[in-house]
């Protein structure tokens, strides 16, 4: 099987410690949404896409780039970092890549660290904040891994 894994992750790196497990674990390709450049999608069996959540949304770039792609018949899956690791921040981009006829194979999602004071004085997101510290942890990168083998054991 071959795979590759799309990810945009510009505030902490939480999303592309994320991906790197999922490349690690199923022999992916990765590239950074900024790094993308006529990459042949056909040899892929299947296409991971992950962004860090922003202002309750996953990245633009990674929208536009989606928007742009032939997905007919690709098999993806999407994943996520944010304060509270909630995956419905991902199911925007999967009713976006189901519209493109790509066969959604799962969504993944987990905290990543943040400072809540660089966007916001709430006290609720201070909280949010501080229970995020330190994520994603080993535990998440677990979760992550039982994740991506269940998809790989799928398409065997």
């Amino acid at each position: 099987m071959k795979s590759l894994i799309i990810y945009c992750s510009d505030y902490k790196n939480n999303t592309e410690r994320l991906a790197q497990v999922f490349a690690e674990k199923i022999n992916s390709d990765l590239i950074n949404v900024r790094n993308f450049r006529d990459v042949d999608l056909e040899k892929y069996n299947l296409i991971g896409f992950g962004s860090g959540v922003y202002i309750e949304k996953l990245s633009p770039k990674l929208y536009k780039l989606v928007d742009k792609m032939d997905l007919k018949g690709k098999n993806v899956f999407v994943f996520s970092t944010s304060g509270v690791g909630m995956k419905f921040y991902n199911n925007s981009l999967i009713k976006l890549l189901r519209s493109k006829g790509a066969i959604n194979k799962g969504s993944f999602a987990c905290k990543g660290s943040f400072n809540a004071k660089e966007f916001s004085k709430n006290k609720i997101f201070d909280i949010m904040g501080r229970l995020s510290q330190g994520h994603p942890n080993v535990k998440d990168f677990k979760k992550a891994e039982r994740f991506i083998r269940k998809i790989a054991d799928s398409l065997k």
